[in-house]
């Protein structure tokens, strides 16, 4: 391989994009300047990436990186290749660092890791030591938090034994903690949960907190297991739910880990966003109005980083209704705009806290309550003989 090349070219459904890079190897490192670039959505959603090298083209497999040795490494290496002045103007501050290993010339080609799962998972490793920044730093985040942890406390005030699903980096789980709860949490990400578990272990709250690696859709596994007693609530807020493509195992796993009587608290990625629709369609962008309607809604019509599944209440309640019983709906917010719109909150900066007390005020209203970016529901677990 020529190590001097300046660039190589990726092939990929979008057409050719030349492309910085520095090998090791057979071992590729390419740099995505933005989130919302295309090229790396497209190669990690499938895991393969084909490139045109002077020997010809490649296939390889392809994965983020998401360790901050690894990424401060593959950075002196294009510092080294590029020069400060390059450097500085097109890869200091990188959305994403990839790796591409070449697979062999001919011959049999291995099984490609990745795919959507794999994607998952690396997309919130990257993105784990500066999660709460995304969070504290956005208003409309931090009001999704306020507004979860409004309900969670109140409902899990007499629950010792709580079950998180998609902790992230701890923005619920630490207040609870706090509050004297014993805590499972759950995450795709390992470096999401070892980002939670240092949290704990600083204040002091480590052997409240225990944590396993798993997606949403496995919990069957903490029932096999067999290791854990039934929990008195659970909880997943903004997101973990939302990138499942498929849910129909997860109602019942939560029914056979949530003691009788106890709550389970869902926050999901409304189906119907009330701002959505009355914006985009008064922007006359249709199409964005109603971009929610099919599932998957793909990277570039949302705001997330990856394929996500927006579920309406109603199909929500229809799925956890053999094991759980609806008590009550939020949607959160449902006036002011979600987060990616947030700079038309920061308009309103001067009285946000105001409209924010008049938003929550109106998202425990009909219809309203069905109509927000996400909706908070709240449902209580059935005893086994009155499930139906």
């Amino acid at each position: 391989m020529d190590g001097e090349l300046e660039h190589l070219r990726l092939r990929g459904p979008r057409g050719v994009i030349p492309l910085g890079f520095v090998a090791e190897g057979e071992a590729l490192f390419l740099i995505a300047r933005e989130r919302s670039a295309q090229w790396p959505v497209d190669a990690l959603r499938t895991g393969s990436i084909e490139v045109e090298l002077p020997e010809g083209r490649r296939r390889g497999d392809i994965r983020l990186l998401a360790s901050p040795s690894d990424r401060t490494t593959v950075l002196e290496h294009f510092r080294a290749k590029y020069g400060d002045a390059a450097f500085q103007r097109w890869y200091e501050h990188p959305a994403r660092i990839l790796r591409v290993d070449l697979l062999p010339r001919g011959g049999e080609q291995r099984p490609r890791p990745g795919g959507y799962d794999g994607w998952l998972e690396s997309e919130f490793d990257n993105v784990a030591d500066e999660y709460d920044r995304h969070i504290t730093g956005n208003r409309m985040n931090m009001l999704l938090r306020n507004r979860s942890l409004a309900q969670l406390r109140p409902t899990f005030s007499s629950a010792h034994r709580l079950l998180e699903v998609g902790c992230g980096s701890g923005m619920e789980t630490l207040p609870l903690l706090r509050d004297g709860h014993e805590i499972v949490v759950v995450d795709v990400s390992q470096r999401m949960l070892d980002v939670v578990q240092e949290k704990a272990r600083r204040e002091g709250l480590g052997e409240q907190l225990s944590a396993r690696k798993l997606r949403a859709a496995e919990l069957g596994r903490l029932v096999e297991s067999k290791t854990e007693e039934k929990f008195d609530g659970a909880y997943s807020t903004y997101g973990a739910l939302n990138c499942e493509p498929d849910l129909r195992a997860v109602p019942g796993a939560f029914a056979d880990l949530v003691r009788p009587g106890g709550r389970l608290i869902l926050g999901i990625y409304n189906r119907w966003c009330l701002f959505e629709v009355a914006g985009y369609l008064l922007a006359l962008q249709p199409r964005r109005a109603f971009g929610r309607r099919r599932n998957p809604i793909p990277v570039g019509a949302s705001r997330f980083c990856i394929d996500v599944y927006a579920y309406s209440a109603g199909e929500i309640r229809h799925m956890f209704s053999p094991g759980f019983t609806a008590e009550r709906l939020e949607g959160v917010p449902v006036w002011l705009p979600p987060s990616d719109l947030t700079s038309y909150a920061e308009k309103l900066s001067g009285r946000f806290e105001q409209l924010a007390a008049i938003d929550s005020f109106v998202g425990r209203r009909w219809p309203w309550r069905s109509l927000g970016d996400h909706f908070l529901l709240t449902l209580r677990r059935r005893a086994p003989d009155s499930a139906s």
